[in-house]
C-alpha cells in the first residue's frame, strides 16, 4: 500500500505527540491535574491517532465504541436533562479527559499497552519462530497420523480438533492458528466429504480455541495476571479445564454430526505417529519446556524467552528448518505484524 501524504503527517504527529512525554519527562508526569495547553493539543491528538489506527487495523466498531465513552466523559450533564439522569455525572473538561489518558497510568499507557509491549511481543514472535522452524507443519501431521485415521468420516474432524488444540497451545493467536489450520487442512476435510459450511465451522471453532489454550493463551490473559496481581503460572492453571472442555465439546459435536452428513475414512499418506515422533518429536519441548519453565517458578517473561532460543536451537536439527538469519527475520516480522494486529 503506497503511503500518501495525509499518512506522513499522521506519522510525524504520531512521533511529536509520543516524544513530548520523553522529551519533557521530569514535569511531565506531575502535572496530569493540570495538564498545559502543549501538553492538551498533543494529548488529543495521540487519542485521536490512535482511534484512527485502530479503525486501520480492527475496523470502525471499537474506535466508535471508545469515542462515544469519551463523548460521554464530556457531556455526562447533558444526560440529565434528557431523562437519563441514571447514568448522567458532572462532566468533565478537555483538559481532565486528555491528563487522564495522555498522561496518567489509567489510559493509553496503561495495562493492556505495557503487557503488548512486553509478554505479548515475546509469546507472539515464539509462535512465528515455532511456525516457521516446522513445529506447526508437524503437530498438523501428528495429528493427523493419531487420530485422522478412523473407520468412518470422523477421523478427519478429530485431527483438526487436535491439531487446533496443540498449535494453539503455543500460538496463543485464534486467527493465526485458524489460517496455519485451514491451509493445511481445508483439502483433508474436503477430501472426507465435508460440506464447506461444515468444514469451515471445524477450522474456526478449533482455530480460535487457541485464545484459552495455556500455556501461551491470548492477549487477555496477561493482562489478567497484571491486573489480579497473580502469576501467570495460576492463570494458565485456570485456563487448563476450560480449555479441555471446549475441545471436547467440538470433538463430541463432530462425533455427532459426521455420522449424519455421511463422511467417509481417509488413507492419509503418512508415517504413523510413533514414526513421526521418533523423527521429530523433538518439536514437542516447544510444547512442554514452556509450562515446565513456569511450574520451576521462572517468570513469564523469561520463560517465553528461553524457549524462544530453544526453539531456535532445535530447528537445526533439521537441516530443511534450520533458521538461519534470513528465515529467523521472516519469523521475527510475522511475529511483529501479530503484535501490530493485537
Amino acid at each position: 500500500t503506497q503511503v500518501t501524504t495525509p499518512d506522513w503527517l499522521l506519522i510525524v504527529a504520531s512521533i511529536a505527540a509520543l516524544a513530548w512525554p520523553i522529551v519533557d519527562f521530569e514535569s511531565f508526569i506531575y502535572r496530569a491535574a493540570d495538564p498545559t495547553p502543549t501538553d492538551v493539543v498533543l494529548g488529543t491528538a495521540l487519542i485521536a491517532l490512535v482511534l484512527e489506527a485502530t479503525r486501520r487495523t480492527s475496523g470502525a466498531i471499537l474506535p466508535v465504541t471508545a469515542a462515544a465513552f469519551v463523548v460521554y466523559a464530556f457531556y455526562g450533564p447533558l444526560l440529565d436533562l434528557v431523562g437519563l439522569g441514571l447514568i448522567a455525572h458532572r462532566g468533565y473538561d478537555p483538559a481532565r479527559i486528555v491528563g487522564t489518558l495522555y498522561m496518567t497510568l489509567e489510559g493509553i499507557f496503561g495495562v493492556p499497552l505495557d503487557v503488548a509491549a512486553t509478554y505479548i511481543v515475546l509469546f507472539t514472535i515464539f509462535g512465528a519462530v515455532l511456525n516457521v522452524s516446522g513445529t506447526g507443519k508437524f503437530l498438523v501431521d501428528w495429528s493427523l497420523a493419531a487420530v485422522g485415521r478412523s473407520r468412518h468420516g470422523a477421523g478427519a474432524g478429530r485431527a483438526v480438533t487436535a491439531a487446533g488444540l496443540l498449535l494453539g497451545a503455543v500460538s496463543g493467536s485464534g486467527v493465526a492458528n485458524t489460517v496455519t489450520l485451514g491451509s493445511m487442512t481445508w483439502p483433508v476435510l474436503k477430501r472426507a466429504g465435508y460440506p464447506s459450511n461444515m468444514a469451515g465451522a471445524i477450522l474456526s471453532a478449533a482455530g480460535i480455541g487457541a485464545l484459552i489454550c495455556p500455556p501461551a493463551l491470548g492477549a487477555a490473559a496477561f493482562i489478567i495476571a497484571e491486573l489480579l496481581k497473580i502469576s501467570y503460572l495460576q492463570v494458565v492453571v485456570m485456563a487448563a479445564i476450560p480449555a479441555l472442555l471446549y475441545f471436547l465439546s467440538i470433538l463430541l459435536m463432530i462425533e455427532a454430526d459426521t455420522r449424519r452428513l455421511g463422511t467417509r475414512a481417509l488413507d492419509l499418506a503418512l508415517p504413523s505417529a510413533w514414526e513421526l515422533t521418533r523423527r521429530q518429536g523433538f518439536h514437542f519441548l516447544a510444547l512442554i519446556g514452556l509450562p515446565i519453565m513456569l511450574a520451576l517458578g521462572m517468570s513469564a517473561f523469561r520463560a517465553v524467552f528461553y524457549s524462544i532460543l530453544v526453539a531456535i536451537a532445535l530447528s537445526f536439527i533439521d537441516r530443511r528448518t534450520a533458521l538461519w538469519p534470513r528465515r529467523l527475520a521472516v519469523a521475527l516480522s510475522a511475529g511483529g505484524k501479530s503484535v501490530i494486529a493485537v
